[in-house]
């Protein structure tokens, strides 16, 4: 294995939002969901990377080389409520946030707009960085993500919602690979 260069340097966290903004009616953030997800996340801690071979694509995500990603949640709202769904999603990912920040401290916090940027230059014109997996697969459904160091690997979690013909999601990724 290659050795790893430096680490992106991480923004300054926004504030966080109050986790009241969640709509009782969505049901989102409850005991069970919050720890089904942190049960989640802290398998993705653990789990071993495929060395090589294709993604492979299932219900509750998406696993390659170096990589698994995790859907966490997906909301079932209509098209109109788009938004209102994605802000409860971003609640959601705050307030799992601050149950990691308790368990691995604090986060950081990465746009990956410029990413998106570089990955669809290659794409159409041929120019600009390549963007490795999973970083440009992800950064074309999420703007940006909350992201800690865990021993070999990283962890993000984001929201999914640049791409309106699919639900607004949660996401949650551990990879071996440095965010662009």
């Amino acid at each position: 294995m290659p050795p790893s260069r430096p680490g992106p340097a991480l923004g300054p966290r926004p504030p966080r939002e109050p986790v009241a903004r969640l709509s009782a009616v969505t049901g989102l953030l409850d005991r069970m969901s919050t720890a089904r997800h942190l049960a989640t996340l802290e398998q993705l801690c653990v789990r071993p990377f495929l060395d090589e071979g294709p993604v492979r694509s299932a219900s509750d995500g998406t696993a390659g080389p170096g990589f698994h990603l995790a859907l966490l949640a997906a909301s079932q709202a209509p098209a109109g409520e788009r938004d209102t769904a994605a802000e409860e999603f971003g609640a959601l990912r705050e307030s799992l946030a601050v149950v990691l920040e308790q368990r691995w401290g604090p986060a950081g916090h990465v746009s990956l707009w410029s990413a998106l940027v570089r990955a669809e230059e290659a794409r159409i014109a041929g120019t600009g960085q390549v963007v490795e997996e999973p970083w440009r697969t992800l950064s074309a459904s999420v703007p940006d993500v909350l992201l800690w160091r865990r021993a070999d690997r990283w962890i993000a979690l984001g929201t999914a919602e640049r791409e309106t013909e699919q639900p607004v999601r949660l996401l949650a990724l551990a990879t071996a690979v440095d965010p662009p």
